[in-house]
């Protein structure tokens, strides 16, 4: 599980409803997310959803967002601040399990990576422990992902509306 804080003032250019910078919000972050749920409320409202290609065999990462939006009438001003968690999806995970568990099945046989030996020797070790970082490491990115997309996200509306 990752925490997710991505936060952006923007100075508005003209007078903008609460209504219209929700759903322009929205509107950026479901090219990015596949949105399942967003509670009601203009102000404080909970967006939930996955990333990855519903395309691909498996997603990515599953987000719980809650999304402030602080309107300042005076200095015609908004801050919009992201806050939550991704965890890895369970598409992903399962699948990496069974990857996990192909590798096993085949360290088992002697001498199976390294077909010239008659046992197990370090080079199926070796074999094991870059399976476990390169897991590590795509996990690692795939969670960090939402933020790169949610800062994007924040960018382009205070192109537009800034």
């Amino acid at each position: 599980m990752k925490h997710i804080e991505v936060s952006r003032k923007i100075h508005l250019a003209k007078e903008v409803k609460p209504e219209e910078l929700k759903n322009a919000l929205v509107g950026r972050l479901e090219k990015t997310i596949e949105i399942e749920t967003i509670s009601d409320g203009l102000g404080e409202f909970k967006i939930m959803g996955t990333t990855g290609s519903p395309a691909s065999l498996t997603r990515h990462a599953r987000l719980d967002l809650d999304t402030h939006i602080f309107f300042d009438k005076k200095e015609n001003v908004v801050r919009i601040l992201i806050s939550g968690f991704s965890r890895t999806a369970r598409s992903l995970t399962i699948l990496y399990w069974i990857l996990f568990f192909c590798m096993l099945l085949v360290g088992l046989l002697p001498g199976s990576i390294e077909t010239s030996a008659e046992s197990s020797g370090a080079v199926d070790a070796l074999v094991f422990l870059i399976f476990g970082i390169y897991i590590i490491t795509d996990i690692n990115k795939k969670l960090s992902e939402p933020k790169e997309s949610l800062e994007t996200a924040l960018e382009s509306l205070d192109t537009t509306f800034g």
